[in-house]
């Protein structure tokens, strides 16, 4: 049975208890055209979703453990010495935390992953290991702390993810990991940004800037730059990102660190977009989150379900009802299999301001139980 993929096993179970998918996507309040997406594989529902279906199919547990295989043990022992398969397998432990947050978002998986942060960092400080052993590990859990990081700012904990970044960092620095410094510092700035702290989101991009940086992160750093800029009222930033666009294809190189895969056009556009929106250029906001969605890789549903919440957004402040539904009810059939707190924030926002500006009742009620989901 552990061969067997999640919608291998969802499928052995409906059919077991003799329901058809229509009658099963009804009782977990679904569409059948998502049940079929989980039978075949090409998504997966969100953890909540998941523990209903194995309560409806009498499943013990196999849904859960299907969907969300719990990753290898990271360390052995407290007492025991940190050896060379520890850290593999904490290399493992992290691969599955990023792959998870690809399709479902940081809320979930935040525990799991400051538990094991904090878990790691005790073992780290004990100095229970091999000399030849300590840088290497050393990188490796400052890149846990990142992930740990990333998760806490998805969840919208954010004084949180500033504790694991600044910890992160300072064993990045330890281990003399300069790129994963130049990654912390990228997801600072942004942090800084989300929090309406423009000058502290410069000031982070300036320590990037100190580095010897490729032309791809040259790139990422113009985006943290422009994005601190438009808030602080620069005329300049849309200047500066549009250039970066430009860069953006023509940057990437094999010698790339392996984290930047994410700094690609898309994200620049989708940026631009929010850019847009802070200035009140809703036409060209929706137009650029609409382009960058079209662009977005079907497996990576979080990224698809956070910037739909940005145009769903921007439609209703544009007083775009009917786009707005459409938008909205293509993030329905996501809302089961991803989470994001940062999403639901935008969507609790919009669905005030649809209520403000008397919205249709079918919006509004949409926009109030995507929020509530």
């Amino acid at each position: 049975m552990t061969s067997e993929s999640f919608g291998q096993v969802l499928k052995r179970y409906r059919v077991a208890a003799g329901l058809s998918q229509p009658q099963l996507a009804r009782k977990v309040h679904a569409d059948q055209s998502a049940m079929s997406r989980w039978e075949n594989d090409r998504t997966t529902p969100g953890r909540e979703t998941v523990e209903r279906l194995d309560e409806l199919l009498d499943a013990e547990g196999g849904l859960t453990s299907a969907a969300f295989p719990a990753p290898p043990a990271p360390l052995q022992p407290a007492d025991q010495p940190v050896t060379c398969g520890d850290v593999e397998a904490l290399r493992d432990t992290i691969a599955h935390l990023v792959a998870l947050d690809g399709q479902h978002g940081g809320a979930e998986l935040l525990p799991l992953a400051s538990r094991t942060f904090r878990t790691a960092s005790a073992r780290l400080a004990s100095g229970n290991y091999p000399a030849s052993l300590e840088a290497d590990f050393t990188a490796t859990v400052a890149e846990l702390g990142e992930v740990a990081g990333w998760l806490a700012f998805d969840a919208m904990q954010h004084d949180k993810a500033r504790g694991l970044n600044l910890e992160a960092l300072r064993l990045a620095r330890l281990a003399g990991d300069v790129h994963m410094e130049m990654f912390l510092l990228g997801n600072m700035a942004l942090l800084a940004q989300e929090t309406g702290q423009a000058r502290e989101a410069l000031r982070t991009v300036e320590l990037m800037e100190r580095f010897p940086l490729s032309p791809r992160l040259r790139v990422m750093a113009a985006l943290r730059r422009a994005r601190a800029a438009a808030d602080l009222g620069d005329e300049r930033a849309l200047i500066l990102i549009q250039h970066a666009q430009s860069q953006v294809d023509e940057s990437v190189t094999d010698t790339d660190p392996e984290w930047s895969w994410w700094v690609d056009r898309r994200e620049l556009v989708m940026h631009e977009g929010s850019m847009w929106r802070a200035v009140g250029r809703l036409d060209k906001a929706v137009d650029r989150y609409a382009e960058a969605l079209e662009a977005v890789p079907a497996a990576y549903r979080w990224s698809a379900y956070i910037g739909g919440s940005w145009l769903v957004a921007a439609l209703v402040e544009a007083r775009s009802w009917s786009e707005a539904e459409t938008a909205a009810n293509e993030l329905a059939t996501l809302a089961p299999e991803v989470s994001s707190r940062r999403a639901t924030q935008r969507l609790r926002e919009a669905a005030t301001t649809a209520k403000d500006l008397r919205a249709s009742s079918s919006l509004e009620g949409l926009l109030s139980a995507l929020a509530s989901s």
